[in-house]
């Protein structure tokens, strides 16, 4: 998959990510929370494809999955950080979102940048052509990622 980077810091918290104030049923609402509590109005700038970059502890403080419902919401199918909360990682595999771990990954990306993903051969590709390794999945995880990234929330 291919997409462009958007870039967050670190210790970025799921009440960042998705203020509890837009947590609803309507997917509507829902989706307009997307990154709220660090960048206002984010929601409206994302494109079918972008991927999330971010640092440390991405999703930290809290388990609830309206984080990974409003990112899968936006199209966003990937993201890449130095490290994930538990829940936040579970999170994104259950609703069909690649959760990424690359140590040092912001000092590499910039907002915008063109990045690809190939989760079968834990592989990233830069801008720059630069290539990333990561760790790839186990078969069970490929299948729930997989299983999820059609279904609705």
């Amino acid at each position: 998959m291919k997409g462009r980077a958007r870039v967050f810091g670190h210790d970025v918290t799921l009440d960042e990510i998705h203020p509890s104030e837009y947590f609803s049923l309507d997917k509507e609402k829902l989706l307009k929370g997307l990154m709220e509590g660090v960048e206002p109005g984010f929601y409206r700038s994302v494109e079918e494809g972008d991927i999330i970059v971010a640092g440390r502890y991405f999703g930290m403080g809290s388990g609830r999955e309206s984080g990974a419902w409003a990112i899968k919401l936006s199209g966003i199918k990937c993201v890449i950080a130095e490290s994930f909360s538990r829940y936040m990682f579970r999170n994104c595999i259950n609703n069909g979102i690649w959760p990424i771990k690359i140590e040092g990954i912001l000092d590499q990306v910039d907002e915008g940048d063109k990045i690809e993903v190939q989760p079968e051969k834990g592989q990233i590709i830069l801008e720059t052509g630069k290539e990333l390794e990561f760790e790839t999945f186990p078969d069970w995880v490929f299948d729930m990622i997989r299983s999820n990234e059609v279904t609705g929330i």
